[in-house]
């Protein structure tokens, strides 16, 4: 039995789990993971989610208790621990959601306090920056997966990061299927 990283807690799954095939992933935001570590209410998430192929990757970035957001960013720790490379600008690359459907609320950034979606986008390997550029999205999910990533949340108030996910956990899917609970 193999088990499955579902949001904030484990759930045992019959169902194998292939990380390398795996082409979704998804990271915690909060104060505690700057460096140093902010005393905020904030809190979020990013999702991302690869194309099979990898040509394409789209994302979107949920915060709760935030305002005065000036950027969010995918930086690269892999070249130097110390310094970070800034590898996306995921607030530039955000897109107009062409989705016909009530069930989305994207909140455009402005200088209220934001919850809910704040970026949906999409991006390919031409909107790589830094020391990614030139390379393919399978550098990044590699990196990713090696741990040498990290978004970054920016404010007014902390304008070097106010919310920060270091750790992108791949996931298969977000939420269980009827079929995985034993319901004797």
């Amino acid at each position: 039995m193999n088990c499955i990283l579902i949001l904030c807690g484990l759930m045992c799954s019959n169902t194998r789990v292939n990380a390398v095939q795996v082409d979704r992933f998804w990271s915690v935001l909060d104060g505690n993971q700057e460096i140093p570590p902010n005393r905020t209410y904030a809190h979020g998430f990013i999702g991302l989610k690869f194309t099979e192929d990898s040509s394409k990757l789209v994302y979107n970035v949920n915060v709760n208790d935030i305002d005065n957001i000036t950027g969010i960013y995918l930086y690269s720790t892999r070249s130097n621990p110390h310094y970070a490379s800034m590898i996306l600008d995921l607030l530039k690359e955000a897109k107009e959601v062409k989705v016909k459907s009530n069930n989305i609320n994207v909140t455009k950034v402005n200088q209220y306090d934001v919850e809910g979606t704040v970026a949906i986008g999409g991006v390919t390997s031409g909107d790589l920056q830094g020391e990614l550029k030139g390379n393919s999205l399978k550098d990044l999910r590699k990196l990713m997966m090696d741990g040498g990533v990290y978004v970054s949340v920016q404010t007014k108030e902390f304008p070097l990061g106010e919310i920060r996910g270091e750790e992108f956990i791949p996931i298969d899917r977000i939420f269980p299927d009827i079929s995985d609970f034993q319901w004797d």
